[in-house]
């Protein structure tokens, strides 16, 4: 690597360097024309380590960010112009005139700057205009033009748009070396390096276990948003609270940890999402405000206990959230009281999971289950819930992140939605405008054929491609027969594929079991008649073979089951019933489709002596109706649809699959 490969270019230095001192090394840099950054981002050409390298070098490794060692920025050092006396001006020469400007200053000349937060040397107006001395550009706010974000203490909003934008940051500290190695400043900046390392040495001493955590927090933020499987789709993170917010903490005797939180950092609040569902995280402390105390139960209905006050401390989701619970009673005159964490539903209460014993431990715990919900829960085993879905998630957050499969029109597709899912074909994707409709969505959209024969618009947040093979695609292969020498493997498949009847639920095309729309995309390869008597073919050898029909089952988890989440929440069993049950309803969609695109009456549809096969069976009570009408069936429309599509901007009127089931 030469020198001039780097003009224009932004790099990092980190660990410790043994023949060289990093603040010159970084003006020796700065005046071959580099940039020189604070963290690594997307915007980052080359890391420079020196020994005992941390988190900069693991997430430029993630990014693919070139590293170099210091022998290798030694040579580059090698061919620095040597810098200029702080004190003399660089002198002009004769023939310059003296409405020339000063030559810029490199690393910041030519540049789109803002400043933001409190600096230690200087007020913002002063640093302004000395960054305009060296030849740059002040903007008001972070926008696409803007090159490097300058940011001091307490820096808010802005901070966060530069992260959010990959905009190269840069502390006072490496300011104050460029302009100084440029030798703009003059009496400003002498003795700058003595103030800045005393400013320094006074934040050490004053720091807590909690600024150590918020730290810890804003670098996790920053490692979330370099990942390539997950999108921050909110990153709010508050300004330090003032003193009057801390004196009104401390007035309610809430634990010292709480204080510290609020000195460093007043509420913040996360979200991301895989990119290819499922997964999330989320956590949102709230800000200091007059609701931030304890109270007792009738306040906030948690069934903690008479003798206990509660305060929220993270708002994870409408149903579950952590709290701080203390006893009511203290003994006069005492200060802050011990508060547990924990983890709990309304009902719950008392009963819930301790999260942690401390504050730093509680977000450290947090960050090291990337904010999933439920995540105190995630690996416990619970006898009436499962969170087999949350548990996925911090399992694949914790693994090497996974490039998302683009989806473009012909992709096999699969989705999540609530309790059901379902796959399809993608016919093309469409972005809407930004509205008030698209908050909950996304404008990303995907129109798919559903394989049960719907044609609908989903949004794509909640859409992968699919990349495998499992027992769902396995039996929707139209030249596989139902059934088999081996009928109880036959049924375990069924089980993966389709999932356990969990419920019923009525809707446009009657009473349908929850897994009638995965069966209906097994069947749909299969001409309906063909379809209709293998399925009852199945039930007849199943009865022959003398099976209980109605036992529970179990099921052993191969990896190979369309949603495993619903099987796991039935404790991996399922009856035999279910899985014909699954079958009859999803012919039932099917006659809906069948009927409606050919024209014909259901009772058109079949054979009569298929027709009169299902006498027998009580639960195909309404296909039998379907295929003795003398009516042409309407085409299935799900009504528990969403937004409009006219509404959103979408070029068609297929439904939007966004609501609470369909």
């Amino acid at each position: 690597m030469k020198a001039q490969d780097l003009v224009g270019k932004t790099v990092v230095l980190t660990g410790k360097f043994s023949d060289l001192d990093r603040a010159e090394a970084e003006a020796a840099l700065a005046r071959l024309g580099v940039t020189i950054g604070s963290g690594v981002t997307k915007a980052t050409h080359v890391l420079f380590v020196g020994e005992r390298a941390g988190s900069k070098l693991a997430k430029a490794r993630a990014l693919g960010v070139e590293v170099r060692d210091e022998a290798a920025l030694k040579l580059l050092l090698s061919a620095a112009p040597a810098a200029a006396p702080a004190s003399t001006p660089a002198s002009t020469p004769a023939s310059t005139p003296a409405s020339t400007p000063p030559a810029a200053c490199p690393g910041l000349g030519g540049k789109t700057v803002v400043l933001t937060g409190t600096f230690t040397l200087m007020k913002r107006a002063e640093a302004a205009r000395l960054l305009a001395e060296a030849g740059a550009t002040v903007g008001s706010s972070v926008g696409k033009s803007t090159d490097i974000l300058i940011y001091g203490d307490d820096a808010g909003s802005k901070l966060e748009a530069a992260r959010s934008r990959g905009v190269a940051l840069m502390t006072e500290a490496e300011m104050v070396a460029l302009l100084t190695a440029a030798g703009i400043g003059g009496g400003l900046l002498a003795g700058a390096d003595d103030k800045l390392a005393r400013k320094a040495a006074g934040d050490a001493a004053n720091a807590t276990e909690m600024t150590r955590v918020v730290a810890e927090l804003r670098a996790f933020l920053d490692q979330l948003r370099a990942r390539p499987d997950i999108t921050v789709t909110v990153a709010e993170l508050g300004r330090k609270a003032g003193k009057a917010k801390l004196d009104q903490l401390r007035a309610l005797r809430v634990p010292q940890d709480l204080v510290d939180l609020y000195a460093e950092i007043d509420g913040f609040h996360i979200e991301w999402r895989f990119i290819e569902p499922p997964g999330e995280g989320c956590i949102r402390v709230p800000a200091v405000t007059q609701w931030t105390r304890f109270t007792g139960d009738d306040q906030h209905y948690m069934n903690f206990g008479d003798d206990e006050e509660a305060m929220l401390l993270d708002e994870i989701t409408a149903e579950g959230n952590t709290w701080l619970v203390r006893s009511r009673k203290a003994p006069r005159g005492s200060g802050p009281r011990h508060a547990s964490i924990i983890f709990a539903s309304a009902a719950e209460g008392a009963e819930g999971i301790i999260a942690a014993s401390s504050l730093p431990e509680y977000f450290r715990g947090a960050m090291a289950s990337g904010f999933v919900p439920y995540w105190p829960r995630c690996f416990k085993a619970d006898r009436y819930v499962s969170y087999a879905t949350q548990e996925a998630a911090v399992t694949r957050f914790r693994a090497k992140p996974v490039a998302p499969t683009p989806i473009v029109a012909g992709t096999r597709v699969e989705f999540e939605y609530f309790s059901e899912g379902g796959r399809g074909e993608a016919l093309g994707l469409h972005t809407v405008p930004a509205s008030r409709d698209a908050e909950f969505t996304g404008r990303e959209f995907v129109r798919v054929r559903l394989d049960e024969g719907t044609v609908a618009w989903l949004p794509q947040k909640w859409t992968k491609a699919l990349t495998g093979r499992d027992a769902y695609e396995r039996l929707r292969e139209p030249a596989g027969p139902l059934v088999v020498a081996d009928l109880s493997a036959r049924f375990d498949e069924l089980a993966r594929a389709i999932g356990p009847l969990a419920h019923f639920a009525g809707g446009p095309v009657g009473s349908l079991p929850s897994n009638a729309r995965r069966a209906a995309g097994v069947l749909a390869t299969r001409p309906f008649a063909d379809a209709l008597r293998q399925v009852l073919d199945l039930r007849d050898t199943a009865v022959r073979a003398r099976l209980d029909l109605q036992a529970s089952r179990p099921l052993t988890q191969t990896g190979d089951e369309f949603g495993p989440a619903e099987l796991s929440r039935c404790r991996w069993q399922y009856t035999l019933t279910g899985m014909l049950t699954g079958l009859l309803g999803g012919l039932q969609v099917l006659a809906h489709h069948e009927s409606a695109r050919r024209g014909v009456p259901g009772r058109e549809l079949v054979p009569s002596e298929l027709s009169a096969r299902l006498a027998e069976i009580d639960a195909a009570a309404e296909l039998r109706e379907r295929l003795a009408s003398a009516e042409v069936l309407a085409a299935p429309k799900w009504h528990h649809v969403g937004n409009d599509a006219a509404a959103l901007g979408l070029p068609s009127s297929d439904p939007v699959l966004s609501g609470t089931g369909f």
